[in-house]
């Protein structure tokens, strides 16, 4: 039973020295860090509070100084004004009165694979405006209406191309080669309006 009550007196002292050690220690590291001009660790901490423990921090501050009295008007009487609803959309913002400052993209690099992702589209495109300016050139160099109609039937995608070609490239001949424009047009529905027989 001694032994029982000397073992929990050696824990008492042991941990009270423990706790004095460590008050000691935390004393050291909060004056070495207001001498460095560091932020307290004292303002961070969050004390718990019991339930039934009274909040007396703002007691002294619920009334007005004594001094405040010479600068309070009896005559004041605060000014109402309409208050008048403006809907969102009709809401004016003055974004350049905020002080935002631009990025500097100066520095920025862009990647190298957006770079040839955009060196790839242009070089495409560039490739598909010179086939279709060749391929119109090459029609309207034909000595002859005749010599045309067959050197377009021979190039068309519709022949014996289509494995060749993509479904893209079909689209871009349906709608952009042999396209009557406005006088061909009209000269056509006026022959096939016409009865021959």
């Amino acid at each position: 039973m001694s032994d029982v009550a000397i073992t929990s007196g050696a824990r008492v002292t042991s941990a009270k020295s423990h706790k004095a050690e460590m008050e000691a220690k935390r004393r050291t590291m909060e004056s070495k860090r207001l001498t460095l001009g560091m932020r307290s660790t004292k303002t961070s901490i969050m004390f718990a509070k019991m339930e039934d423990e009274k909040d007396n921090y703002f007691e002294n501050m619920r009334e007005r100084h004594p001094k405040d009295a010479s600068f309070v008007d009896p005559k004041y009487e605060p000014e109402m004004l309409p208050v008048t609803m403006v809907p969102p959309h009709c809401t004016e913002f003055h974004d350049d009165n905020d002080p935002v400052l631009e990025p500097n993209f100066k520095r920025h690099k862009v990647p190298l694979e957006v770079r040839c992702l955009e060196m790839y589209l242009r070089a495409k495109h560039e490739s598909a405006s010179q086939f279709k300016r060749e391929i119109q050139l090459l029609i309207d160099n034909q000595p002859n209406a005749d010599s045309a109609w067959q050197f377009v039937r021979t190039m068309a995608y519709t022949t014996l191309w289509p494995p060749l070609h993509t479904r893209k490239e079909l689209k871009t001949f349906e709608t952009y080669f042999c396209k009557l424009n406005k006088e061909e047009k009209r000269r056509y529905d006026r022959i096939m309006s016409t009865n021959i027989i």
